[in-house]
C-alpha cells in the first residue's frame, strides 16, 4: 500500500504493520464514524463468530446455506431495512453498485426500529458464486463485503486515498460492521504443495493482507472494549499470536488518543 500521510513516527519493539498502514486504517475508521453510523458501531455492532450462535440454522442445499448466511450477514450489517435481496447467480454477474443518494445512512442490527424498507430507486442483487458455499466463513465475508460496497457507495466523503483504496476501505468497513474475526479467517488461504489441491473460486479473493486485516480487527475491539481471548475464541489457530501483536500496537500508538476522544465525545 502506497499511501502517503504525514505524520509522526512511532517506534515500539514489534509491530504487526507498518505505520503507513497503520495509519491508513485508523483514518478508515475516523471516516466510517462520520458516515456509516456511529450510534450502531458502539451501541449495537457485534464481534461476529464463525459459530451456530451467529449463523443459526437447518439446510440442506447450497441454495439453503446461502440464504441462511446471507440473511444473518444483513441482519448483522444492520442493513435489514434496505431493499437487498439474494440471487442464485454466478458471481462474474455482480451488479453494478449504483447509489441510492440516501442523506444519511442509518443502520440497526438489533430491533426493529428500521424494518421498513427504505424508499430506494432500485433494489440491490447480491449474488455469488457457489463454490463459495463450501466454506461459509468466506461466504459470509462476500456478503459483508457487498454490503460494504454499497454503503461506500452512499458516503458523503470518499475514503482515506480517494477513490483508488475505495476496495481496501470497503473491508475495512466490513470489519468496522463486525466481520473482522470472518475476514481475518479468509483472508488467506494455504494453496497447498500440488496447484491441483487448490481451488480459487472457493475462496474470498481478499485486497488487504491477512495482517492489515487483522490490525483492523484489533482497532475494532479496543474502541468496543473487547478483550482479546474473546476475539481469538474465533480465530484459527495460527492468527491468535499475530492478532495479539496487533492489538499491542493499536493501544501503544499515540496518534489514536485522536480516536479515542472522539469516541467518548459520542
Amino acid at each position: 500500500m502506497n499511501y502517503i500521510k504525514s505524520a509522526k513516527q512511532f517506534l515500539w519493539p514489534e509491530v504487526l504493520i507498518s505505520n503507513e498502514s497503520a495509519l491508513w486504517i485508523i483514518d478508515c475508521y475516523r471516516w466510517a464514524l462520520d458516515n456509516f453510523d456511529s450510534d450502531e458501531f458502539y451501541q449495537r455492532a457485534q464481534l461476529i463468530q464463525p459459530d451456530n450462535h451467529f449463523f443459526p440454522g437447518d439446510v440442506s442445499s447450497v441454495e439453503e446455506k446461502a440464504e441462511n448466511i446471507f440473511k444473518h450477514s444483513l441482519k448483522y450489517a444492520g442493513l435489514e431495512h434496505w431493499p437487498i435481496r439474494l440471487r442464485h447467480t454466478n458471481l462474474q454477474n455482480q451488479q453494478r453498485l449504483e447509489p441510492f443518494g440516501l442523506k444519511k445512512i442509518e443502520r440497526n442490527s438489533q430491533s426493529q426500529a428500521l424494518s421498513k424498507i427504505i424508499n430506494a430507486p432500485h433494489t440491490i442483487d447480491i449474488s455469488y458464486n457457489r463454490q463459495l458455499a463450501l466454506k461459509p466463513e468466506d461466504l459470509a465475508s462476500h456478503f459483508s463485503h457487498m454490503f460494504a460496497m454499497h454503503l461506500l457507495k452512499e458516503a458523503s466523503q470518499l475514503p482515506p486515498g480517494g477513490i483508488e483504496y475505495a476496495v481496501e476501505a470497503s473491508e475495512v468497513l466490513a470489519v468496522f460492521m463486525g466481520f473482522g474475526v470472518l475476514f481475518s479467517n479468509s483472508a488467506y488461504t494455504f494453496r497447498g504443495g500440488c496447484g491441483s489441491c487448490y481451488n480459487a473460486s472457493a475462496n474470498r479473493q481478499a485486497s488487504l493482507s491477512e495482517s492489515e486485516i487483522l490490525f483492523a480487527l484489533a482497532v475494532f475491539c479496543h474502541l468496543k472494549k473487547i478483550d482479546t481471548k474473546r476475539a481469538n475464541q474465533g480465530l484459527k489457530k495460527h492468527l491468535k499470536s499475530s492478532f495479539t501483536i496487533a492489538r499491542r500496537q493499536v493501544e501503544n500508538m499515540l496518534a489514536f488518543d485522536e480516536v479515542l476522544t472522539l469516541a467518548a465525545a459520542q
